[in-house]
């Protein structure tokens, strides 16, 4: 919703909405529902033999301890972040006087909405991508599914006329999107610059502050090796863990 809000500030404050009805009524039912929801059902970050024979990780997530306040502004930072690129990089690159098709059309307000559409939700699912440790045949259909959905949706919604539609602002706006050379590149360009930030965030927390549930498999392999027993040495995972006794 941040677009929009930026949004007003270029229409005059007047409630014009920056996206078509039909995206933001599926939205959240057909773009961003199931990929997260296969995230949260099948996510792991350490094997199930791991954890068998580690139970002290769980420790780590007792009380609800990774819902915390650093990790909720940090995404919602990030996701303020997203918002300014879908918007600005697009309102920039695509200015008044850049044409959209070979005649010289340029680019409406519809254009801008869906091209602020079709960034986020490839940005949404692609961050997910990223953030997914655990690859099932379910994720890779949910994620990679739902991309394709969007475009099939956008071809189909924009591409004919629907007599049964009291409105069709967006006929043919999909496909002036696709026809346009400006578009192809700007696209991946935007997607590059939301995704650089949570590449490199991913890489140094790993790298410089892993989470105790998210050590290298190595790892848990010195402590193996280390307690033989397994499960009768706690104390020395305490102390390879850095968690109470």
């Amino acid at each position: 919703m941040t677009p929009q809000f930026l949004f007003q500030f270029y229409c005059g404050f007047s409630h014009q909405t920056l996206y078509d009805s039909a995206y933001l009524m599926i939205y959240n039912l057909c773009f961003t529902s199931l990929p997260i929801l296969a995230y949260g059902l099948l996510e792991q970050y350490q094997s199930m033999s791991t954890l068998q024979n580690f139970p002290i990780l769980y420790r780590r997530i007792s009380k609800n301890a990774l819902l915390a306040w650093r990790p909720f502004i940090g995404w919602t930072l990030l996701g303020l972040y997203h918002a300014f690129i879908f918007f600005f990089g697009s309102l920039l690159l695509l200015g008044d006087s850049i044409a959209a098709r070979y005649y010289g059309q340029v680019f409406g307000h519809w254009m801008l909405g869906v091209l602020v559409s079709t960034n986020l939700v490839f940005t949404v699912n692609l961050k997910l991508a990223f953030d997914t440790r655990y690859w099932t045949w379910m994720n890779h259909f949910v994620i990679w599914g739902t991309l394709i959905f969007y475009v099939i949706f956008s071809l189909f919604y924009g591409g004919f006329h629907w007599p049964f539609l009291h409105d069709q602002a967006l006929h043919g706006v999909f496909l002036s999107l696709l026809s346009s050379l400006q578009v192809w590149f700007l696209v991946p360009l935007i997607l590059i610059a939301c995704l650089v930030p949570d590449v490199v965030r991913q890489v140094l927390a790993k790298q410089f502050f892993p989470g105790k549930t998210q050590m290298p498999a190595s790892r848990y392999s010195q402590m193996e090796g280390f307690c033989a027993g397994g499960l009768h040495c706690p104390r020395a995972l305490s102390f390879l863990l850095r968690l109470p006794h």
